[in-house]
Formats: structure tokens, C-alpha cells, sequence
């Protein structure tokens, strides 16, 4: 998915221009950019922090390197880069198609003969890694692009000589612990066998749609790889066989990546299991969005020269965005149901900037995170008392939480990252970065005075401060990062603030009544128009103050709503009783701002007790493709429900 360029962010990298964001990743930021001859590129500009790090510099040299000794056909090519610059960056050759983890979410596991031709053009790729004496390290869904012509794998960003450490240092462990190997989560010295039982792992995933050791906690996890033999579903036969091979515990015991490559190429010994069976469902119709993908520097080969609608649906060559196929359009298309367990009390919502995880926030003492592609449960966190805020760093790698203290939290672990402010006295109930991820706006409610502190997330200290009466439950800056808008429930406005000096600009007023309970204040994308949620959904211009619109459906009471990103739209919801009139199973409208009319109902499963239902919180994916809301009976335990928009 193709963004555009924030503020900020650089015009021209050494000769190229930049013409978008393709991602981000933990050692910097991908962008879409042309060659001085037009050419499309992806260019990885290394962040301003790890810059100033000579470990990390050593390491953006290394996936240099390891991208220029692999080469050629195993890569998405390595055009230009510069190790050594101020912000150092490199440039590729852009691989345009999804990920596995991607290509499985959308339409579900691949056929037995689709996972052999995936298993053997990456085995080859891995092969040909192998043979520079290098070690991947973080083979998973996330890192194989199905590329038309073939799986590729991508990120070499902690690539490494086969007999190097197996560690950052400090024993800290490298890679993706869900795909990692006995001896990686060990944090020993790592070879080549481990990224065949990765591979392992990941021709399971694609075969069944989940992971072999897949469990709700990373301990769960590791204790999993380490002790207990691998989930395999119900694959059968000689497919079976060598992917336990590949995950014996021992690392002697694995075949080489040349090994199952020769087990899984048409002309080896596993060619008659495979040439007759069906390719997978949906295979040769194009996926409804084309994504464009880079996490590092790729490697892979396709091993058989078979065509592509074989081993996946088949991807535009070029274009950034394709339509659902006709009669297929997938508007509010229900995707998943996410648990969040027996006594689970989601009311905030949060995707991360990659759109590939959605965290939630409670008032049952509970932080959780999901994996959206698969819908499961990475870690629950308890114990924080109640955690009613949560949201993500704008790069992606640190969760906030709001409850008694504002803390960090580690994505892909779960772990403590520490307390950036505490607050013995009030509790931290909403939570909002500015664009530029510099600091954090940070709602609390106390018993004799509320207030939203401006808070500086290197140092924790607190830039600006204004006050309200009530219980915050509100927090949002503009796009520009100058202003804050909040909302109290005890205010019959929403409030602007200078998110530098704290002074008030204007207060947003309408004469239908007050802003009530979970109501929500946040900006359009273009911030132009401030938008706050309570018996409707109401739009006034932000230079004016002048109320524009009030958006209304059949609920009695709009709590929250969501722009859209990328489309002049609006997502509301808000409480209903079951069996009222036509209310019943309406959980959710998207109004076309252009002309202020309910364009899409969204359904959901509904609670069946006579309490009805409410939804206090909906949250976007980065790309608008898919609306996640917090469901459930008032007091009761709730569910996540998604949809999958066109």
C-alpha cells in the first residue's frame, strides 16, 4: 500500500525523487521513489536514531553486503546505495506483489501443490543465501513476496555470517519468535539449519493458515518450539514427512535448504504427489488491492517454471491501486471475530501504522494485541489495574497504555519498555501521538481536576497543559501536529488547544445538547473539519467554528465514530436495543461526506439479552481496508468484529 509523503519527510534521496511511503520497518522507513531516468525504486532511508548508533550502521552495512553477495536472480536487485551518509540508505528495484501472510488472509491456505512450488522456490532462494555463508534469520509470511515470477524473500536487515553471534548483544534475541528455531529462542549460535525449520514453519502457515507453535503468549510460544512437537493439522503424506523434518528440534537432524529443494522440484521425488492436485481457491482472479511491498533487501528464486496462476492469483504488473472484482466488491464484508477472552472489556480500539496488528484497551485490567491476518491473539497483558487507553508509537515498535501510568510496551514480545509518566493521583483514560511521533497527548481524569498534558516521550516531560471539567474521553491532534482537540463528558463542547503553549483557540458548539458519554473528537485527514461524536456526528470547520453538518441514522445515540483514511467518509456507531424497530443488528453506518447520506450498513453478530448492545470504539487500518469495532452488551464482555471495505 502506497502512502503519501508525511511532513518531514525528505524530497530526493542522493538522486532519487520520493514519491510515496511503501512501509516501515525498525531499522527505517521505505519509500516509493523514480531513478533519474524514471525508473520505479524503493528506497530505505535508515532512521535518524540508529544512525547515530555505529552498531546499527554495521548493520545496515551488513544487509548491504549480504544483498550484493547473494545477487541476481535471488534478489530484488540491489541498485545504488550509501552506508556512510548522514542518514545512510540503499536503494532496490521495487518487488510488486503481496505477502504470504497476506495471500492466505485473503484467500485462505494454498493448495497441497501451491505449498510444494512455494516450498521449493524458496528452499532455492535460501539455497543460494545458504551458499554465501549467510543466515536469514527471520524467515516468516511477513518476508516471502509471491512475486509473478515467484516467491521472493525479503529482509536482510538482520542477516548474518553463518558463525557470527546469534544475539545484538546482551543476549537480546534476533527475528520472530512465532518462526524462530529451538536454538534461536535459545539465543545460541545460529546456522542454516534454523532458517530451514523457519521454512518449516512457514510452508505449515501457508498449507493451513496458522503457525505450529502458535500460542496466545510469547512464553507459550517459546515453551512450544522448544518442548512440544508441531501443530500439522491435517496434512498427510510426503509433505507431512518433510516439514517434520525440517522442524526436528536438533538442528543435525533437518535437511539443508538444497535437500528440500531437490524433494520438492518437479523432477524430484516428491513430483508424482503434487502434479495433479487443484490450485488453491481463487487462484487466477486478482486480489482486490494490489500491495506493494518492501521490507528490506529480497532473496528467492522460483524453482519451477510453472505459470504463476499456479502458486497464487495473479497480480497486476503495474498500477497502485485495482477494484474488487465485479459482483465481488466486499463492501462490508465481514472478516473475522476477534476473541478477547471469558471477561474481556474492550472499549478502545488502536491499528498499527502497518495495519498488521490491532490492539485493545478495557476496563478489566487487560492490554491485548492481535494479528489481524491470522486473528490471533499475540500476548494479553493484566494486572494494571483498569487500562483504558492504548495506542501505538508512530513508528510502530512501542505500544502505550493508559491507566494509572502511561506505559511502553513491547509489540512483537509483550515486554516492559518502562513508565514514561506516572499519575498517582488521576487516571490516564485517552491517549494520542502527534504525527510526528515527538510527543504524546495524554488525557486524565481525576476527582477535582481533569486535564490533557502535552507530553515530551524522550524525556517525559510535559510541554503544555490545559484543563477540563469532567472525565476526559477525548484526545486528538491535527494533522499538522499544532493543535489538540478534546472532550469531556461533563462539556457541552469540544475544545481546541495550542499543543505547544496549552492556550485555549476555540470551543466547538452545537445546539442539540451535550457531547455524552464515549463521545470522540477527531480531525479529517486534511484538517479542515473537526468532527465530535454524541446524538449525532457532528462536522464544523475548524478555521471558523462553524458547525457544517449533523450526521444521524437510526441509533438514538452516536458514541464514536472514525474517518476513513484515503476517502471522504465516516464511520459512526453507537448503542441499540435488540429487536427495536430498525436498529436490529445495525451496528455500524459510513456516511459519504459529499452528500451527508448513510451509504453502508455494517451488520454484526448481536448480543441477545434484552440490555441491547453498544459499540464504544471503531478504528480504521492505515489503508481504509478494514474497520475493526469494539462489540458487546453495556458491562458485559465484548468481541472485536471486522470488515473488509472495497
Amino acid at each position: 500500500m502506497i502512502s503519501p509523503l508525511q511532513p518531514g519527510d525528505p524530497a530526493r534521496i542522493g538522486p532519487y525523487l520520493l514519491d510515496g511511503r511503501l512501509g516501515a520497518g525498525g531499522m527505517g522507513q521505505v519509500y516509493l521513489g523514480s531513478s533519474p531516468s524514471g525508473r520505479a525504486v524503493a528506497v530505505k532511508l535508515i532512521k535518524t536514531e540508529h544512525a547515530r548508533d555505529p552498531r546499527f550502521r554495521e548493520r545496515f552495512s551488513r544487509e548491504v553486503e549480504a544483498a550484493r553477495q547473494v545477487g541476481g536472480f535471488h534478489t530484488a536487485q540491489l541498485l545504488d546505495a550509501d552506508p556512510d551518509a548522514e542518514l545512510p540508505w540503499l536503494v532496490t528495484a521495487f518487488i510488486p506483489g503481496p505477502t504470504l501472510q497476506r495471500v492466505v488472509a485473503e484467500h485462505g491456505p494454498l493448495a497441497p501443490a501451491a505449498v510444494a512450488r512455494l516450498g521449493a522456490g524458496s528452499a532455492e532462494g535460501l539455497a543460494a543465501i545458504h551458499r554465501c555463508g549467510l543466515v536469514h534469520r527471520d524467515l516468516k509470511p511477513g518476508n516471502v513476496i509471491m512475486a509473478d515470477d515467484g516467491p521472493r524473500i525479503i529482509d536482510f536487515g538482520i542477516a548474518h555470517a553463518e558463525d557470527g553471534d546469534s544475539t545484538t548483544g546482551g543476549g537480546a534475541v534476533i527475528g520472530t519468535y512465532a518462526y524462530m528455531s529451538p536454538e534461536q529462542v535459545r539465543a545460541e549460535p545460529v546456522s542454516a539449519a534454523g532458517d530451514v525449520f523457519s521454512l518449516g514453519s512457514v510452508l505449515v502457515f501457508a498449507a493451513t493458515g496458522r503457525g505450529p507453535f502458535d500460542a496466545t503468549t510469547v512464553p507459550g510460544i517459546v515453551h512450544r518450539i522448544s518442548s512440544e512437537p508441531p501443530w500439522l493439522g491435517g496434512l498427510e503424506g510426503e509433505l507431512r514427512a518433510l516439514l517434520i523434518a525440517c522442524l526436528a528440534k536438533d538442528p543435525a537432524d533437518r535437511p539443508s535448504a538444497a535437500d528440500v529443494l531437490n524433494r520438492l522440484a518437479v523432477t524430484g521425488p516428491m513430483a508424482h504427489a503434487f502434479v495433479d492436485a487443484t490450485a488453491p481457491a481463487g487462484a487466477g482472479t486478482p486480489l482486490g488491492r494490489r500491495t506493494l511491498l518492501l521490507g528490506g533487501i529480497g532473496a528467492a528464486a522460483t524453482a519451477i517454471a510453472v505459470p504463476t496462476v499456479l502458486l497464487w492469483p495473479k497480480i497486476a504488473s503495474h498500477g497502485r491501486t485495482r477494484s474488487a472484482p465485479a459482483g465481488n466488491s466486499g463492501v462490508g464484508k465481514p472478516l473475522a471475530r476477534l476473541d478477547a477472552g471469558d471477561t474481556g472489556d474492550v472499549t478502545q480500539l488502536a491499528f498499527s501504522p502497518d495495519g498488521r496488528t490491532l490492539a485493545g484497551a478495557g476496563l478489566d485490567r487487560t492490554l491485548r494485541l492481535w494479528d489481524i491476518t491470522s486473528g490471533r491473539m499475540v500476548f494479553a497483558i493484566a494486572g494494571h489495574l483498569n487500562v483504558p487507553a492504548v495506542t501505538f508509537s508512530t513508528d510502530g515498535q512501542t505500544l502505550f497504555s493508559g491507566g494509572n501510568a502511561v506505559r511502553r510496551w513491547d509489540v512483537h514480545t509483550g515486554e516492559s519498555r518502562g513508565v514514561l509518566v506516572s499519575h498517582a493521583q488521576a487516571t490516564v483514560t485517552c491517549l494520542a501521538f502527534s504525527p510526528d511521533g515527538k510527543t504524546l497527548a495524554v488525557g486524565l481524569t481525576s476527582r477535582d481536576h481533569s486535564r490533557v498534558e502535552v507530553v515530551d516521550v524522550t524525556t517525559g516531560r510535559t510541554v503544555a497543559t490545559f484543563g477540563h471539567n469532567g472525565n476526559m474521553n477525548s484526545v486528538a491532534f491535527s494533522p499538522d501536529g499544532e493543535t489538540v482537540a478534546s472532550v469531556s463528558d461533563m462539556e457541552a463542547a469540544v475544545r481546541l488547544w495550542s499543543a505547544k503553549t496549552g492556550r485555549l483557540i476555540r470551543s466547538f458548539t452545537a445546539p442539540m445538547g451535550g457531547i455524552l458519554d464515549y463521545a470522540s473528537a477527531m480531525f479529517s485527514p486534511d484538517g479542515k473539519t473537526l468532527a465530535g461524536a454524541g446524538p449525532g456526528i457532528r462536522l464544523w470547520e475548524v478555521a471558523t467554528g462553524r458547525l457544517t453538518a449533523t450526521l444521524t441514522d437510526s441509533h438514538h445515540i452516536l458514541d464514536t465514530a472514525a474517518y476513513r483514511p484515503g476517502r471522504a467518509m465516516i464511520a459512526g456507531a453507537g448503542r441499540g436495543r435488540v429487536g427495536a424497530g430498525d436498529t436490529i443488528g445495525k451496528a455500524v453506518s459510513l456516511w459519504d461526506l459529499s452528500s451527508g447520506r448513510v451509504t453502508t450498513t455494517l451488520t454484526g453478530v448481536m448480543p441477545t439479552s434484552s440490555a441491547g448492545y453498544e459499540v464504544p470504539s471503531l478504528a480504521f487500518s492505515p489503508d481504509g481496508g478494514i474497520l475493526a469495532a469494539a462489540m458487546g452488551e453495556p458491562g458485559g464482555a465484548r468481541w472485536i468484529q471486522l470488515w473488509k471495505l472495497s
